[in-house]
């Protein structure tokens, strides 16, 4: 089933394609990179990083109880323990394997929802400008990253061209350099 997609992709595309160029021009596009944006866009970056920040502080997290999981396993495979702290030190283990897989999944979630968090504050900055510039190029579809799974070949520059200008628009806008920015507090009403 899997090999059908790209077959289906092609056929719709080519079907589209296929009506005759005096009734119908040029299909116009262009190819919009999320990940582009992030490394090409102070804004976009500096949005992202909460998720980076994110990512490392939950890594070093599960890594120190990878250790103490290693440090446990080693005191038990020790030749010099005590048989009765051996049971005891067995039990320990056993808990902090739990710990570790639930934390480990605990923290995937965190990820995930940190990573819904950014994508939907880049896409609320990006959104609009994206729309704004492909009416501007008067295109008929912007293709994403995430959305051209089946592409075979494109012209590299031709694809990092748009973002670029989406990169370079969204950092002379006025709109916040981060979702985490807080709300500037409102004056005080006049008084009457």
């Amino acid at each position: 089933m899997r090999l059908l997609a790209p077959s289906v992709a092609a056929l719709c595309l080519s079907a589209a394609l296929a009506v005759p160029a005096a009734a119908q021009e040029a299909p116009r596009f262009a190819f919009f990179s999320i990940n582009q944006l992030v490394r090409s866009s102070k804004k976009a970056g500096a949005i992202f990083s909460e998720l980076e920040i994110t990512g490392k502080n939950l890594q070093e997290k599960l890594q120190a109880k990878g250790q103490e999981l290693q440090t446990l396993q080693q005191q038990l495979n020790s030749p010099s323990i005590d048989p009765d702290k051996k049971e005891a030190l067995a039990k320990k283990l056993r808990d902090v394997e739990f710990e570790a897989k639930k934390m480990q999944e605990d923290s995937q979630a965190e990820y995930q929802r940190v990573e819904k968090k950014v994508g939907e504050a880049i896409t609320k900055l990006a959104g609009p400008i994206v729309e704004q510039l492909a009416k501007e190029q008067k295109l008929q579809m912007v293709f994403s990253d995430q959305s051209v799974q089946i592409l075979s070949w494109a012209d590299q520059e031709w694809m990092k061209g748009f973002t670029a200008e989406v990169a370079k628009r969204l950092d002379a806008s006025e709109g916040a350099a981060a979702p985490a920015a807080k709300p500037a507090p409102k004056p005080a009403a006049p008084k009457k």
